[in-house]
């Protein structure tokens, strides 16, 4: 049977546990292996962990030989981890593409989630959140898509905020569905670095007024769906070119450009949105701070926001007045875990001003549960002493757990549903057909033309004869799919049903005398490009930190499309073959293909989905065949200068 904890107030917790401090832990108990403290149990209530793998023993002993080699995906809460969420009262749980499948399978995980949260002794649910930004950073795939921060910042000349409220709003109803209560988004970062590898698209431009307005709209339509809106990354990640996930980026502005550029975004939504949470960043802001720190390894450097009283209590909470959450970007982060072990960096955080310290510690096997418990004392112990020491309050530690209490209590219902009636909803919520023309109206109006040499518009009656020139089999369906749907319109059926379509797919063809010739007897070749720079945050984080990420293999297989999409546009030139670039992707790295071409469309983050009729379809590919045959104007305006 389960241990009853004795809860008393946590201002008389400090005498308490260090009168309990040579207190053994009840181990060896297969339910009961712990005793915590009610400031140990408050520490946990400030965690948030991921669970993306874990693998069980099996037969009493270890099924994978160390945590790095667990890639057992959780879709289905395993037992051990139950447990844990109800010994520990772990304050939340942050869900990744690994944890899902298909509607029915997230709503119950996330079901089985709360039931195991409220058996804790605090009785309490847990923030659930999830990476939904819409773009390149998208975790459940079946969801509604949307293309992403920078086509809703191509859209607001001529859309305003209308599609910043659309978006998020129908990302949120989606998330509130499936049970995720609290999605990381939006990104308000102003992105004034052509060179940022892991901001990029995900903002919605250089403009900080422009940011400051759509990120705004983006809060206040999420919370109106009941899921806290998280503003990220604080005080700012725009002008950057390292990737916080890999090194510690450093931003050298003065301290007006920062007022008038990194920190106008969050001024604004938090005097106009009241957004629930904010993300820290762990990055390096000598105007803010310029203190410095010694690392584990010994190297003396400037301290990152993220570990910043000066930046998150003293400018954030004091300066700018924001009175919701403090939640740190993931812990296990190479801005972070390259200088501070785990322990001090959930110490650290907390002294800055932080609430919430998300992933601060990797459960990947049973041997994992048992260390995260110890982890959970060890913090509380070192928080008591830093108390003691007077670098910390216990009034601001209770002031961090009330204000998680407070948006719990306002965001998270344990409606007492049925499982099958949650999941019957979820069903009618999920990519209906309404959010669906909502993601394609985004595509048209986000679909930027970048080049034209009186090409376009295309004349359609005058085609007899297609080329396309695609990276992957999917590409190809999709913008056959797009093609088909304009000409069977515009061409009489007679010349739509003999209209010719020849088309090069990257891999292992290699341009040669056949590709030639279809290039020569086409009258249009349509060239995609999708093109990004790699960032870890694209696939979830440090666990896809492996060996086959930036592979050679996979570098290779990037550059060989690369190389044969020059060849192919050249050759177009040289034929006299008229070519059109269809692009997504970052609108920076364009350049050096878009001189070899006559036209070229951007679409910035296209997705590609298959739809219930079970065909391949892209967004943004339709957008642009409907530009390409004069069917729609393209009215999208780069938010970005290149």
């Amino acid at each position: 049977m389960l241990f009853t904890v004795l809860v008393i107030s946590a201002s008389t917790t400090l005498s308490a546990c260090q009168s309990q401090a040579t207190e053994k832990n009840m181990k060896n108990n297969s339910s009961n292996r712990y005793h915590f403290t009610s400031f140990e149990q408050q520490v946990a209530e400030r965690m948030s962990l991921d669970i993306r793998y874990f693998c069980a023993d099996i037969d009493g002993k270890p099924s994978v030989p160390s945590s790095k080699h667990c890639r057992a995906a959780v879709s289905k809460l395993p037992p051990e981890l139950a447990e844990m969420i109800t010994l520990s009262g772990v304050g939340g749980i942050v869900l990744f593409a690994e944890n899902v499948v298909d509607t029915p399978q997230v709503v119950t995980l996330t079901h089985d989630i709360q039931q195991a949260a409220l058996k804790s002794a605090q009785t309490k649910p847990l923030i659930i959140s999830m990476d939904q930004e819409g773009g390149r950073v998208a975790r459940f795939a079946k969801m509604t898509g949307f293309a992403g921060n920078m086509a809703i910042g191509a859209s607001y000349p001529e859309h305003g905020t209308h599609f910043a409220t659309q978006v998020n709003g129908i990302i949120a109803k989606e998330l509130n569905a499936l049970g995720i209560n609290n999605n990381y988004a939006p990104v308000v970062d102003v992105n004034t670095n052509a060179e940022n590898p892991v901001i990029n698209t995900r903002s919605f431009g250089e403009s900080p007024e422009q940011v400051a307005a759509l990120g705004a709209s983006a809060v206040k339509a999420i919370q109106l769906q009941g899921v806290m809106a998280t503003l990220k990354h604080f005080p700012g990640h725009g002008d950057t070119h390292v990737d916080s996930h890999l090194g510690l980026p450093r931003v050298d502005h003065d301290r007006a450009t920062i007022d008038s550029v990194d920190l106008a975004p969050f001024a604004w939504a938090i005097k106009h949105a009241n957004p629930a949470m904010i993300m820290t960043a762990h990055i390096q802001y000598p105007a803010l701070d310029n203190s410095v720190f010694v690392s584990k390894s010994g190297e003396k450097l400037i301290r990152p926001a993220t570990m910043s009283r000066k930046i998150l209590a003293e400018l954030l909470r004091e300066e700018m007045a924001y009175d919701g959450i403090i939640a740190t970007d993931a812990l296990d982060m190479a801005g972070v875990a390259h200088f501070f072990s785990e322990e001090e960096a959930v110490v650290e955080t907390f002294i800055a001003g932080a609430d919430l310290a998300v992933m601060p510690f990797k459960v990947r096997t049973p041997e994992d549960i048992d260390n995260f418990y110890q982890f959970i004392k060890m913090v509380a112990k070192d928080l008591q002493q830093r108390i003691t020491l007077g670098d910390y309050q216990l009034a601001e530690f209770e002031q961090s757990l009330s204000r998680l209490h407070a948006y719990k209590k306002q965001y998270i219902e344990i409606d007492g549903s049925s499982l099958a009636d949650k999941i019957a909803l979820a069903e009618k919520v999920i990519a209906k057909t309404a959010h669906i023309n909502a993601e394609q109206a985004l595509a048209n109006a986000a679909v930027t033309l970048l080049k034209n040499k009186k090409l376009l518009p295309f004349n359609a009656a005058e085609i007899t004869k297609l080329h396309f020139v695609v990276a992957n089999q999917q590409e190809l369906l999709a913008l056959q799919y797009a093609s088909n749907k304009v000409l069977s319109k515009l061409l009489p059926a007679k010349q739509f049903a003999e209209l010719n379509v020849s088309y090069f797919v990257a891999g292992d063809n290699t341009v040669d005398e056949s590709a030639i010739k279809q290039i020569k007897a086409a009258d249009v070749v349509f060239a995609t490009l999708d093109i990004k720079m790699a960032s870890l945050v694209d696939l979830g984080g440090m666990d896809d930190l492996t060996p086959s990420y930036g592979s050679k293999a996979q570098q290779q297989q990037k550059l060989t499309y690369a190389s044969v999409l020059k060849q192919n546009l050249s050759l177009a030139n040289e034929l006299q073959t008229p070519a059109i670039l269809i692009a997504k992707g970052s609108p920076f790295l364009v350049e050096e293909y878009s001189k070899l071409a006559k036209a070229v469309i951007l679409n910035f983050d296209d997705r590609i989905y298959v739809d219930k009729d079970q065909s391949v379809i892209s967004p943004g590919f339709n957008a642009s065949l409907a530009v390409i045959f004069n069917q729609a104007e393209a009215k999208g305006k780069l938010p970005v200068s290149l």
